[in-house]
């Protein structure tokens, strides 16, 4: 074939252009066989180790499961007369859980809220580190922080002067013994913090610049555009910022071991010592002998803790999608409407 029918049959439909884009098809395709083999491949080794890991706990609980019943869930822990129930260390745990979150999320929010809207890039940035790098200490130094330095503050004068505050004393009774469910609150709070800031940061810097620029318009001060227009448009990620430092704060266990008391009674006030699940595991699993009812008992603790793991992450998820708002029809140039511009979503409406 001579050159010149070469190059008209390369400048052909079925040349050079046919050729390369062929092959670049060719090459998406394989690249996207790929990632989907990665994906799923990831996703099924995720779904065989979660249930293998849950196998192995119903296996090594099945003993204790099977003598308490359901009654696991509000019965005591009480080796001498052979019972071990977790209703103790379960109130202990969403008390302790509930406490540090009424701590931790308005000195969260109020910190994001600065860092993303109203702090000037020079103080912004150092504060972030700082966040950051609390995020990366290990429990156990927060742990041991709070056992040297808070407790005998706690004891000395912090829970004295809580029980002298009108209304709060109804709280805070008992004596001030340093080690309670107050301070186990205060370092979980401390440890979940950077969670929240970080997260909640990222959501308030996500909002777009036009919500932003519509209340400027309006006439709204800066306060006003940080807290009806960055906050509601942030409030999908508020949510899973909180749904994540509230699981991280229920499994939480060598921090609380510490400095929560390990009393295995019900509390009676947040001065009190008592013990959540995971510092009883922590407690009782090196004390208890393998093969006996109470080594059975500890990993029943596991698994009661994982199921409320379990709820409380599907319970945010449920409450994220119920409260999604829904995508607006596109028009037929792709748009929404005669200006092209789908309406804003329900949660970046700005009402000043």
């Amino acid at each position: 074939m001579t050159p010149v029918a070469t190059a008209d049959l390369c400048a052909g439909p079925a040349g050079v252009p046919g050729i390369r884009q062929s092959l670049e098809r060719n090459r998406l395709r394989g690249n996207g066989r790929l990632y989907a083999g990665l994906r799923w491949g990831g996703a099924a080794v995720f779904g065989v180790v979660f249930v293998a890991l849950v196998v192995t706990l119903l296996q090594e609980s099945a003993a204790d499961l099977g003598h308490m019943g359901i009654s696991i869930l509000w019965r005591g822990w009480r080796p001498a007369v052979g019972e071990y129930g977790a209703g103790v260390f379960i109130v202990g745990t969403l008390l302790t859980t509930a406490v540090a979150l009424a701590l931790a999320i308005p000195v969260g929010l109020g910190t994001s809220l600065l860092l993303a809207e109203l702090a000037p890039r020079w103080l912004a940035a150092p504060l972030q580190a700082m966040v950051e790098f609390l995020a990366a200490v290990p429990s156990i130094v927060v742990g041991l922080w709070g056992l040297i330095i808070l407790n005998p503050l706690f004891a000395r004068d912090v829970e004295p002067f809580l029980k002298h505050v009108p209304v709060l004393d109804a709280l805070f009774h008992g004596p001030p013994l340093g080690a309670s469910i107050l301070l186990a609150s205060v370092v979980l709070a401390i440890m979940i913090l950077p969670t929240i800031v970080a997260l909640s940061r990222l959501s308030m810097a996500g909002v777009p610049l036009a919500d932003r620029e519509a209340g400027m318009a309006l006439a709204a001060t800066r306060w006003q555009v940080a807290r009806r227009v960055v906050v509601p448009g942030a409030r999908r990620g508020i949510r899973a910022a909180v749904t994540l430092a509230m699981g991280r704060a229920m499994g939480e266990a060598i921090a609380v071991t510490m400095v929560v008391g390990n009393n295995t009674a019900l509390p009676h006030s947040l001065l009190s010592p008592g013990s959540t699940l995971g510092s009883a595991i922590v407690n009782s699993f090196s004390e208890a002998l393998p093969g006996t009812l109470q080594k059975s008992g500890v990993v029943a603790l596991v698994v009661v803790l994982l199921a409320i793991s379990v709820v409380v992450n599907a319970g945010g998820q449920l409450l994220m999608r119920a409260r999604t708002p829904p995508v607006p029809p596109r028009g037929p140039a792709g748009g929404g409407g005669a200006s092209g511009n789908p309406p804003a979503p329900a949660d970046s409406e700005i009402r000043l």
